[in-house]
């Protein structure tokens, strides 16, 4: 969410890297434009710590995607929006984070339709921020906040006091 016009037609992972590459020139980013599989884990370097930043619409995705990747990156990032509400779960330790994993619920729970069907940029771009926040402070060597939600709409703001 939140693409250019001249982004129409491109891959997500591509317009992503390019924004990246644009705002940071010295990022050392790989893109692979392919659907998330286990397998895709394997590949990945051992030789330095790797976040990952979860932005997907199906929570069956989010669940394959903590499955795959907890035991072997360093910090891990889920974005979730519905309307103007915006929920950000963050794990600095993932292969020790054992409350996450109790937000993933059944499909069948799950509010019908894209994220983008009922959001607006706005709630996007706060759960990139939100998102980058913690990432921020991961790099730093503080503590993440395991889950914050906002509510624009009722102008609520929650963060729980576990930090993970």
């Amino acid at each position: 969410q939140g693409f250019r016009e001249g982004d129409v037609g491109t891959a997500k992972v591509a317009a992503v890297a390019d924004a990246c590459r644009q705002q940071f020139s010295r990022l050392a980013l790989r893109t692979h434009p392919e659907r998330f599989r286990k397998a895709a884990v394997r590949g990945w370097p051992g030789d330095r710590d790797i976040a990952v930043f979860c932005c997907v619409d199906a929570i069956e995705t989010r669940k394959l995607i903590w499955e795959s990747v907890r035991a072997t990156v360093a910090f891990f990032v889920d974005g979730r929006m519905n309307a103007e509400v915006v929920r950000v779960l963050a794990s600095g330790r993932p292969a020790l984070d054992a409350a996450y994993s109790a937000t993933l619920f059944a499909a069948g729970e799950a509010f019908a339709g894209a994220c983008t069907a009922r959001s607006t940029i706005y709630s996007a771009n706060i759960a990139a921020g939100l998102m980058v926040g913690q990432f921020a402070r991961w790099l730093r060597g503080l503590p993440v906040i395991a889950d914050q939600t906002i509510n624009l709409f009722a102008a609520e703001f929650s963060a729980t006091d576990t930090v993970r």
